[in-house]
């Protein structure tokens, strides 16, 4: 199985969230001037219609009718009723402060033609519109104009009032501009400052995304490399197994089949002896196959913690005396030291004892006529230490990271190869670890804690 390369979808991860932040962006900016736009053209809809309301429609004919000519605006500007319509404009304009202009305006029915009649800013007395841009269907009635185009090119957003009289008549139009420059420049700043939430929003989820994405893509990279050395050790278990199995199978075969050649031709020293290494070899096929079941429902997690509380200087002191005739038989000096009396843990008696069979084994193996093991169990704290300390031949340091590691084992080094592995798997299960120090030529240190019952 490949593993993932995280950096590189890691960049287009990050190049992918900037374009959609960028489009989101941009689409957002765009969408939100549009929903701005139609509800300023509504509200100055709300505005024109508010105001026109208010203008009486009788007042408003009878005055156009008094000044039916331009040559007499001055007197239809001293007029008592265009300064009445004239300061409902200016009014309305100073409440509802928006920079627009208002003017009413009436149709000419014989030129089907707009004339401006009252205006807040420059329209003179029935002066021709100069853009009845989209008044035709809202004269009428009054409504939304949108963006439009004045005579000098400027932009527009707008609507129009009727001006109705009691006969619900429409008798002319008010009608609110405002230009598009204007509403863009009030309305860009609280755009921006929404988008720049949005941005701080997507820029949270986007960090969120990059560290969950790299998370996923860190376990599968884990879980893949986790998979190709587990392959590998599979593969290397079952090579190491078929060595060692071979060995001592290859030996009982070949002296069973001297046995059966010669059966007629052996004494009967030779027979004891060839049955001798026939048994030795028998032995370590059963030792190396009890290790393997052992290390296998260890790591399995098939074998349960037994706990209870027991004194753990007295089955140190137990597991020690029965090593002591094969150190004596190799001239090694073996002894047992209890630093405190009654020391009790709460842990699986018979493994912990299989854990201190293991490492004495392994210092006896790595000893020599005259050397020293100290078996010592002392307290730290909440916890018991118990260490196996011997001036063997020590462990070489390119040794030391592997020598917990299934079927490893030195340069000509007895044994399996399991027993440390064995160690490792039981101070898995009791949620500790072993420790070791060693120098080549002056001995090892094996210890482990557990924590006082």
């Amino acid at each position: 199985m490949k593993t993932v390369n995280v950096n590189r979808i890691l960049m287009y991860t990050m190049i992918a969230l900037i374009a959609i932040a960028a489009y989101m962006t941009i689409n957002s900016y765009y969408t939100q001037l549009a929903i701005y736009e139609e509800k300023e053209i509504f509200k100055l809809d709300c505005i024109a219609r508010a105001v026109a309301y208010k203008i009486s429609g009788e007042e408003y004919t009878e005055l156009i009718d008094k000044y039916p000519s331009q040559t007499l605006k001055d007197e239809a500007f001293r007029d008592s009723t265009y300064q009445k319509i004239y300061q409902q404009l200016t009014g309305a304009v100073k409440m509802t402060m928006l920079p627009s202009e208002m003017y009413t305006l009436t149709k000419d029915n014989s030129t089907h033609k707009y004339i401006t009649t009252i205006a807040t800013d420059n329209y003179e007395w029935l002066q021709e519109l100069p853009s009845p841009v989209g008044l035709d269907p809202v004269y009428n009635s009054g409504g939304m104009i949108g963006r439009f185009k004045g005579s000098d090119g400027t932009q527009y957003i707008g609507a129009v009032g009727p001006i109705q009289n009691s006969a619900m008549q429409t008798v002319g139009a008010l009608q609110v501009n405002e230009t598009f420059n204007s509403f863009l420049e009030r309305s860009r700043q609280q755009i921006l400052t929404n988008i720049f939430i949005s941005l701080i929003f997507i820029t949270v989820v986007g960090i969120l995304m990059y560290i969950s994405v790299k998370s996923i893509l860190t376990r599968q990279n884990k879980l893949a490399l986790e998979k190709i050395e587990l392959e590998n050790m599979r593969r290397e278990l079952l090579a190491n197994v078929s060595h060692d199995i071979r060995t001592p199978l290859f030996s009982i075969h070949g002296y069973v089949e001297t046995m059966l050649m010669k059966k007629d031709s052996l004494d009967k020293e030779q027979m004891t002896k060839y049955l001798e290494t026939t048994l030795q070899g028998t032995q370590k096929l059963k030792t190396m196959v009890d290790e393997l079941f052992e290390l296998s429902k260890l790591e399995s997690k098939e074998r349960k913690l037994n706990l209870e509380v027991f004194d753990l200087g007295e089955v140190v002191q137990d597991t020690s005396s029965g090593f002591q005739n094969e150190a004596s038989q190799k001239g090694i000096q073996l002894q047992t030291q209890v630093s405190d009396r009654g020391i009790k843990v709460n842990a699986d008696i018979a493994l912990i004892d299989r854990v201190i069979n293991n490492l004495l084994s392994n210092a006896i193996k790595h000893c020599k006529a005259g050397d020293q093991i100290m078996v010592s169990v002392g307290k730290s704290g909440t916890e018991a230490i118990v260490s196996v300390k011997d001036t063997g031949s020590g462990i070489p340091i390119e040794d030391l990271p592997q020598i917990f590691n299934r079927f490893h084992k030195g340069k000509a080094e007895p044994g399996t190869g399991l027993g440390l592995a064995i160690v490792k798997s039981i101070m898995d299960l009791h949620a500790t670890s072993c420790h070791v120090e060693s120098k080549t030529g002056e001995g090892s240190t094996f210890s482990f804690k557990l924590p006082l019952a």
